[in-house]
């Protein structure tokens, strides 16, 4: 591939201006440019690999914001949907010595002056004269070879006013049934079957009538309002990150100053994994601050499109303009926006005095959360995808976790009972065998915490190989169990207790019926079912109750989870249902016929949750 060229040569109109060769397939972009399709492609790719999923991507030559016309994920293919500039790949073929071509069919030389752009043929100056006064030729292009740039070759297919399908035809009708303008060609065959067709006329007029243009504008700046919120709030958690490591940093050093040699060791140990956190802070705020600017940049486009649909005096191509922007927002809308909370704090080590056996100062605890933008959990559909038995003759599954690699992890409450891990293929890879009666097995760090129905302890477990570290000593019979800011909140019959990694306990809260399955809210709010009551309760760490919720079409609620908004989902067994209620405890809506739920789990950055049927069936749903 040429590097470099003269300057004569790389304003002749036949070269990619990203090669600096002979255009091979060159490919038209709405801000007019064309390109090679093999350089367009290479360099969408390698744009869309800096942050995915993209949404479009810049004019290698005048930067303009050009939408993807393709799938969000499938970035190697959009080079091929753009138009394929036939006339410049036209004159690419022609002769390099530019000669007229009328001239040369009356056998004569002639050197040209100037092409006309829609014959694709060269003329000389008589001949660019004779061509003008045609009357059937007056609509051609004759352009200036001395003027002609790539930007002002634009393929005939390129006309908003020409039919797609029948280049040679101009687009006058507009099918309701399809939402989509056409020409009469179009009505004799592909909508000849469809009962609502207007002029384009009648069409536009409907839409200048009805507010249509100005409703669209409205729901594209609303959207790019929320990108534009979301983008402030990532940039603010930068800030927010820096100042967390600036303190944790500045306290780091005043403690090691009182150390000996032996703790400079771990000291840059710690500040090498708050940095790492940071680093990973910023490179995942900035992909995804990244991927909300292209979305400002898409509303953006559609606005000026709008702007320029309201401006032109043209019907059809207001038409045309209206419903591409419509089309387009309607993507933009199905896209996942996300914005990513992240906080970095730390947990020092207990017992600073034994300096010696130290293995590291403290831990550096990255938090890590995206949210949907465009989230909203009224709208959230189940869609199943997978289904599978768990294995064993009769499985008695009560509870699983999502853990932080994408593996889901479910405990067999039997009497010999394991505990499964499945990968994100939800095929099984590990197993903790030897177990009396699991029941549920969440991550703590680089550790599993598990929980047996009828013992008095908690089992510690190494995430990596799945051997026994330890065991946490709670005096109490335990089942439920969940984690929050380095404490344990463990179900124990009619009551809930607190306790550190250690066992010590910390809080104790008395409970109405016997509590199972327990959770924790975005508010810091501790909630608890009650499968014998039919109630889900929420209370605060001091034990106050802040809400209780019963409903004729819950019966015996089991697992809880919370999404990143602060739902709460419940799975109603018997009334073989999930009730979304708010962070306050009331009902935002009823998902019905699922059979027998016994627990929903969300994972929602792969927009996926896992249902448990009737103890033994895990089912696997696309939100």
């Amino acid at each position: 591939m040429a590097t470099s060229q003269d300057s004569s040569s790389m304003e002749d109109v036949t070269l990619c201006s990203i090669c600096f060769e002979k255009f091979k397939s060159p490919r038209f972009l709405p801000c007019t440019h064309s390109f090679c399709h093999g350089c367009l492609s290479s360099y969408i790719v390698n744009v869309c690999k800096s942050t995915e999923p993209r949404l479009g991507f810049n004019c290698p030559l005048c930067r303009e914001y050009i939408p993807c016309p393709g799938a969000f994920d499938k970035s190697d293919e959009w080079a091929g949907l753009f138009l394929l500039n036939e006339v410049l790949e036209a004159i690419v073929h022609k002769p390099d010595e530019k000669l007229c071509d009328p001239c040369l069919r009356d056998n004569e030389n002639e050197n040209a002056t100037g092409i006309c752009l829609s014959c694709t043929e060269y003329l000389c100056k008589i001949c660019t004269k004779h061509h003008k006064r045609q009357l059937l030729l007056k609509d051609h292009i004759v352009c200036q070879l001395n003027e002609m740039k790539s930007g002002n070759v634009i393929p005939s297919s390129g006309n908003t006013h020409g039919c797609p399908e029948h280049k040679q035809e101009t687009i006058k009708l507009f099918c309701n049934d399809h939402q989509q303008s056409c020409c009469s060609l179009c009505i004799g065959t592909s909508h000849r079957k469809c009962q609502s067709i207007d002029t384009v006329e009648d069409a536009a007029k409907h839409i200048k009538e009805n507010g249509q243009l100005d409703v669209l504008f409205g729901d594209v700046k609303n959207l790019e309002k929320k990108l534009t919120e979301a983008k402030s709030e990532q940039e603010n958690n930068v800030a927010e990150i820096e100042n967390s490591v600036d303190e944790i940093i500045e306290k780091t050093e005043r403690e090691f100053k009182e150390l000996v040699d032996h703790l400079e060791i771990l000291k840059n140990k710690h500040l090498d994994e708050v940095a790492g956190a940071l680093k990973k802070g910023r490179r995942k705020l900035r992909d995804c601050t990244n991927v909300l600017t292209d979305g400002i940049q898409c509303t953006n486009y559609c606005c000026r499109n709008i702007e320029r649909a309201k401006e032109t005096e043209n019907d059809a191509e207001m038409v045309a303009m209206y419903y591409r922007v419509k089309e387009r927002l309607l993507q933009l809308k199905q896209f996942k926006f996300t914005k990513k909370q992240i906080t970095i704090s730390e947990r020092k080590s207990q017992v600073l005095q034994e300096v010696r056996n130290m293995k590291s100062f403290g831990d550096i605890e990255y938090a890590d959360s995206d949210r949907h933008i465009t989230y909203d959990v009224h709208d959230i559909a189940l869609s199943l995808v997978s289904e599978f038995s768990i294995a064993g003759g009769s499985p008695n599954v009560c509870t699983g976790n999502f853990l932080s690699n994408g593996n889901f992890v479910v405990a067999d409450h039997r009497s010999s009972g394991r505990c499964f891990i499945y990968d994100r293929d939800w095929k099984s890879t590990e197993v903790i065998d030897g177990l009396s009666h699991p029941f549920e097995t969440i991550q703590a760090g680089e550790e599993l915490l598990l929980t047996c129905d009828g013992t008095k302890s908690i089992e510690v477990f190494s995430l990596s190989d799945l051997h026994k570290l330890r065991s946490i000593n709670t005096n109490e019979t335990v089942r439920g169990i969940t984690k929050v800011n380095g404490a344990c909140y463990v179900a124990c019959g009619n009551k809930i207790i607190k306790i550190d990694m250690s066992g010590k306990k910390l809080r104790e809260y008395k409970v109405e019926g016997r509590t199972i399955n327990i959770s924790t809210t975005k508010d810091g709010h501790l909630v608890y079912s009650s499968c014998f009551l039919n109630t889900v309760t929420a209370i605060t760490d001091q034990g106050d109750t802040v809400w209780q919720y019963k409903h004729l079409k819950m019966i015996e609620p089991r697992g809880l989870d919370v999404d990143s908004v602060g739902n709460i989902f419940v799975a109603a067994r018997v009334s073989d249902n999930i009730h979304v209620l708010s962070s306050a405890g009331s009902l935002i809506r009823i998902i019905e016929d699922i059979p027998k739920p016994v627990f929903i789990k969300l994972m929602e950055e792969r927009s996926v949750c896992c249902v448990c049927s009737n103890y033994k069936i895990m089912k696997v749903y696309k939100l």
